[in-house]
């Protein structure tokens, strides 16, 4: 952890859009390329990380400025790579693998996920197939350039879909959170549905319970990310 020299970082815009200064010094990404975001929000969001930080500056702290100098530094370098990636999750999501049983559990999955998918199904014109088995489905040829298409234009928004997708297994919960369709704790209670419901069954576990905890945290931060970068 390095010691922090500055006293203050505040939002600046610019003729490339907006960025963050510490003191009178531009904030660089490690690649050493300037942070440039599109909207004063996300880079509030930035700067705000930065006032944060203690006498030592704790990058693991800063998830947003970690997720921008992520799409600045590596993901600009190859979009076409990451869309495809986040098309990968669409094509095997997790709304798509449905328990055959306890009953309960199936009743679950069928109330929460099926009208998330109806929405997605007319929201972005595809039909989804569902299985109660572990084997892959095969879904409609044509969604995967759909999902390419979803997740393709700013770099930042591709970014933070693919992370999302990542996160919860589900390209589709990733879009619904991207458009608001969904809140975020919506969103962690449809993609941990399966975790809470063995919670309920068997017990909590400490450290189950320390990591759902934490993804919660970072589904929470995306939402307010895909939110800024939509902020006039």
């Amino acid at each position: 952890m390095a010691k922090r020299f500055y006293d203050m970082a505040r939002c600046v815009a610019s003729d490339d859009g907006y960025g963050v200064q510490l003191d009178t010094f531009d904030l660089k990404t490690p690649a050493k390329t300037l942070m440039r975001v599109p909207t004063p929000a996300l880079a509030e969001l930035v700067a705000s990380e930065w006032n944060e930080q203690g006498d030592k500056i704790e990058p693991a702290t800063m998830p947003v400025t970690r997720l921008v100098s992520t799409a600045i530094d590596r993901v600009s370098l190859d979009p076409a790579a990451t869309a495809e990636a986040f098309a990968a999750f669409g094509m095997s999501d997790l709304l798509f693998y449905r328990a055959s049983h306890p009953d309960r559990l199936v009743a679950r999955q069928s109330e929460s996920w099926d009208p998330l998918l109806a929405w997605a199904s007319q929201r972005f014109d595809m039909t989804f197939l569902t299985t109660e088995s572990i084997l892959p489905i095969q879904q409609a040829a044509g969604n995967l350039q759909k999902f390419v298409a979803l997740a393709s234009g700013h770099v930042l928004r591709l970014t933070g879909l693919a992370h999302a997708a990542a996160l919860m297994g589900s390209a589709i919960i990733a879009l619904a959170l991207d458009e608001a369709h969904v809140s975020a704790a919506q969103a962690y209670e449809l993609a941990f549905l399966d975790d809470q419901f063995q919670i309920e069954e068997w017990g909590e576990d400490e450290e189950a319970r320390d990591r759902l905890d934490k993804i919660k945290l970072e589904i929470k931060m995306l939402a307010v990310y895909l939110s800024a970068l939509k902020s006039a």
